[in-house]
């Protein structure tokens, strides 16, 4: 058995080639892959699942996109793999319509699976990086029920110039900081480990690919994180008998 992982895609319109990517890695693995897990910002912004009903006037490239990444997903689906979904922190707002058109689950914000005899916590990342307080606040905000309520009652146009400027905002923030805070606070790994009671960790969102080694209360513990696709494709493949 072989399952995938991938996260921190960032799917726009302005990034056709990256699509072209994301359609080649999924056409190259359906005959390979039991399992897909999608650890958050598969696009790089959501505003709702009702973009699905969308014209292809109103947005086209929008659309194109949306009906694309729909389309490649449920042929995976429809062929036998298994798709779980996680949100990200751009594409918080993917909801049961789009997982249901794809033919994918929805993962919990963590998720503790068992990757062949080995209990392994998946998440998208962001909550780890507890150094970076600005962006933590914010991420209160947008995760607030009212917030998003308020939020999907816009019209689309609206909830696209909002979500422009909500990337704006931070990527003026990103560039302020410093790099260290970007990244996870390792107090915080460990502490969510041992909550689930973990020493495999899987996440994405730093953008800092790699496979962190270290010990937990004097045993063995493991965080592998997931590289973006912003140039390039990449994933992580766990084979059963590996």
């Amino acid at each position: 058995m072989t399952t995938y992982f991938i996260a921190d895609l960032h799917l726009d319109d302005s990034r056709p080639d990256i699509t072209q990517l994301f359609i080649e890695f999924l056409d190259s693995i359906k005959l390979k892959a039991d399992e897909l897990y999608i650890l958050g910002d598969l696009f790089e912004y959501w505003i709702g699942d009702d973009v699905l009903e969308l014209k292809p006037e109103a947005c086209p490239n929008t659309v194109k996109l949306m009906q694309t990444v729909v389309a490649q997903l449920k042929a995976l689906a429809d062929s036998g793999v298994n798709i779980y979904l996680g949100h990200g922190n751009r594409d918080f707002l993917i909801g049961d319509q789009f997982a249901q058109a794809v033919g994918a689950s929805l993962l919990d914000e963590m998720t503790v699976i068992d990757l062949y005899g080995t209990p392994t916590l998946l998440m998208h990342g962001d909550t780890l990086c507890t150094d970076d307080i600005e962006y933590q606040q914010l991420r209160v905000i947008l995760r607030n029920p009212q917030w998003q309520a308020d939020f999907l009652s816009k019209s689309i146009q609206d909830r696209i110039k909002e979500a422009d400027n909500l990337r704006l905002i931070s990527q003026k923030q990103t560039k302020d900081k410093q790099a260290d805070s970007l990244d996870v606070n390792q107090q915080q790994v460990e502490k969510i480990m041992r909550e689930f009671n973990v020493r495999q960790l899987i996440h994405g969102h730093t953008h800092r690919p790699a496979t962190h080694e270290f010990l937990l209360d004097n045993l063995p513990a493991k965080r592998i994180v997931l590289a973006d696709w912003y140039q390039q494709s990449s994933w992580l493949k766990v084979d059963s008998d590996k």
